[in-house]
């Protein structure tokens, strides 16, 4: 098979780690239409926010569990068919109940993509390239946010919030439809932790798996992810909301405000994840390129946030969300690496348990930013601000935990890919 395959097996996956991310991101774009169309609170909105997540981490792990078994390419043809079809029934919600229902749904239909992908993507890829690669596919999902923002606000000005729910519904078929012919090529390279594949998959047991999953590098890189995506979550939620009625931009304005600051931080992530990979390469060890990396940048991505209700000027917003989504973003691209490298031959269960209790925070925050937001009643700035310093002081903790939790020069044997890997 030519070399350039796995680039078209990542280009797709790419396209859909987009539709992806603009799937999650129309919610929160049309939070002010929904709201009055249906007569909702911030509370309730919020509670809307958090439906999403309310069985994406359980379908993340046992998803990406049973993509062991079955096949990644398989998973995600399922996982289309649940986009496609939780997307397209939005035309008919005329109350708080069905939007529930069609973001659940949704939510686990997209519960196992992130870990799906991954774990597809590293059967193409060798361990020293999977910053890259991963890097890129988390790039699909920023894009998605960030360029989509504008067309999404196009499409509810000039069809309805309902109908963009149902042209996303649309696209998502039609990256199935490809995908029901790319999805069956093979890897033709079989790296030395696939080639073991069958023979650690008999030796595995749960103890194993386990002991993986208890150890201090997992658990608080974990954790220190959950902080990170909260960020995200309420950059879906309640962010265009802040810059509309806070920072007082229009629907346009505030549109293209996430569509900047997301293209520069995705941009400015690929660059990071490069330099990560290279230090890999060079010490092979996951301490310094990896743990440290990522730990770093999340505690430089909660300073940051702090600053985010003092600044007003477009410009500094920009400036300020660029900078933290980088950060954040990079965090993203480096830690499924970490949770791969601990038992390479079981990564659907272990991205897959990684991605639930990262994403696990979209369960429990937005109802909380709801809440805060509902409470400060005629000063809803103070309800916002309360929300991003809380995330911007998790973020800190939690990356403070997550790089004391490594050891530098704790050899990992790793047998699959032949070599030690220093943590």
């Amino acid at each position: 098979m030519k070399s350039w395959t796995k680039w078209i097996i990542l280009l797709a996956i790419f396209i859909m780690s987009i539709v992806n991310f603009a799937d999650k991101s129309i919610t929160g774009l049309a939070g002010i239409h929904i709201m009055k169309d249906l007569n909702l609170t911030f509370s309730q909105f919020g509670i809307v926010g958090s439906s999403f997540f309310w069985l994406f981490s359980l379908a993340g792990i046992i998803g990406a569990s049973l993509s062991d078994r079955y096949g990644t390419g398989k998973l995600l043809v399922v996982m289309a068919i649940i986009w496609t079809i939780s997307q397209s029934i939005v035309m008919f919600v005329s109350g708080l109940p069905l939007l529930l229902f069609t973001r659940v749904l949704l939510g686990v239909g997209e519960g196992p993509f992130q870990a799906t992908a991954v774990s597809h993507i590293s059967k193409w890829f060798k361990p020293a390239s999977r910053g890259l690669a991963i890097s890129i596919l988390n790039f699909g999902n920023v894009v998605g946010m960030a360029v989509t923002a504008p067309i999404v606000v196009f499409l509810m000005s000039n069809y309805g919030w309902k109908q963009t729910f149902f042209i996303s519904g649309i696209l998502s078929f039609v990256w199935l439809i490809g995908w029901l012919w790319l999805g069956r090529l093979k890897s033709d390279v079989r790296f030395e932790e696939e080639g073991c594949k069958q023979e650690n998959k008999q030796e595995t047991n749960r103890k194993d798996i386990w002991k993986a999953l208890r150890s201090p590098i997992f658990i608080f890189t974990s954790l220190a992810a959950c902080i990170g995506f909260s960020f995200i979550v309420f950059g879906l939620t309640f962010n265009p909301a802040y810059l509309i009625k806070v920072k007082g931009y229009t629907e346009q304005q505030a549109g293209k405000i996430i569509a900047i600051s997301g293209l520069i931080g995705a941009l400015s992530s690929l660059v990071l994840a490069i330099i990560s990979d290279r230090i890999y390469k060079k010490t092979l060890n996951l301490w310094k390129s990896r743990i440290l990396f990522s730990a770093s940048s999340l505690i430089l991505a909660g300073i940051f946030y702090a600053i985010y209700p003092f600044v007003n000027g477009k410009g500094s917003i920009i400036l300020i969300l660029s900078l933290v989504y980088t950060l954040v973003v990079t965090t993203g691209n480096l830690n499924p690496t970490v949770m791969i490298s601990l038992l390479p031959e079981r990564r659907g269960v272990m991205t897959g348990t990684y991605y639930g209790i990262m994403t696990s925070s979209g369960i429990f925050a937005p109802i909380i930013f709801g809440k805060l937001i509902q409470a400060s009643g005629t000063n809803p700035a103070a309800g916002f601000s309360a929300s991003i310093y809380g995330i911007s002081v998790a973020m800190v903790i939690t990356a403070i935990l997550m790089f004391l939790s490594g050891k530098p020069k704790q050899p990992v044997s790793t047998e699959n890919e032949k070599k030690i890997v220093n943590i």
